[in-house]
């Protein structure tokens, strides 16, 4: 595939480092100084596919190009999922191929299915509080990490006596129906995520933590490969199943 690359952050670096290694080839660039919304259709007439890993703010506008001009694209970028109904809305308007995700590691999809089957074994011991913590380098523009945020989602909806996530620092006693969400941000950390079910007598964790981002841009690389040819909205968990269905 002859690839776009939006985005020529740490991650950005990482996919075209990744790609150098495939068959696959990056043949366009859109970063601060050739930004992606000051281009024409035609800088990806030629262009198969995009991989984004910009900036929140960039992401929807974005998006809603790639739409426009029947591009598909790999979203890495975080921080717009309160977006979420109108990019669906986009998708289905344009008939477009998108597929995000918080965090692309399969690694971490491997995590969030292993949540899944922990709370619902949790769900009923309720001597156990969940909770999120997660760690990432000094760089990364986002807290909590959108990895976080899922992670204690899923947990919001796999207890009954949890109802809502915290992230902030707590000044009190905790809401017991909360899920609280902790960051830390400190020198290179790739990432790590940690989701935790405490006890008088016991914890039990379960925790990702990446080596190096070259896990992260394969993950990108290897879900572009699965989009390549699909219409419709996709997360990292479609493609996690088709594997796992194969």
């Amino acid at each position: 595939m002859k690839l776009a690359l939006t985005g020529t952050g740490q991650m950005g670096q990482a996919v075209a480092t990744v790609a150098a290694d495939s068959p696959h080839q990056v043949t366009t660039r859109f970063h601060s100084d050739r930004p992606f919304l000051e281009t024409s259709p035609s800088t990806v007439s030629e262009v198969d596919l995009a991989i984004d890993f910009s900036l929140p703010r960039l992401a929807v506008p974005h998006l809603r190009r790639y739409c426009e001009w029947g591009l598909p694209v790999v979203m890495g970028t975080t921080g717009w999922y309160d977006a979420l109904d109108e990019v669906e809305r986009l998708v289905e308007q344009h008939k477009a191929s998108v597929l995000y995700a918080p965090n692309f590691s399969i690694g971490v999809a491997v995590l969030s299915r292993a949540v899944d089957r922990a709370t619902a074994l949790m769900n009923a011991l309720d001597d156990y509080d969940a909770f999120v913590h997660e760690m990432h380098h000094t760089q990364k523009a986002d807290s909590p990490s959108g990895t976080a945020q899922m992670l204690a989602e899923q947990l919001v909806e796999g207890l009954d006596r949890k109802t809502h996530i915290d992230p902030e620092t707590q000044h009190q006693r905790i809401d017991p129906e909360t899920v609280h969400v902790s960051s830390t941000r400190t020198g290179t950390t790739f990432g790590e995520h940690t989701v935790g079910f405490d006890s008088p007598y016991d914890r039990i964790a379960l925790r990702h933590r990446a080596k190096n981002r070259r896990g992260f841009a394969m993950g990108a690389l290897r879900a572009a490969e699965w989009l390549h040819g699909r219409t419709g909205l996709f997360t990292l968990d479609d493609v996690l199943d088709d594997w796992l269905n194969d």
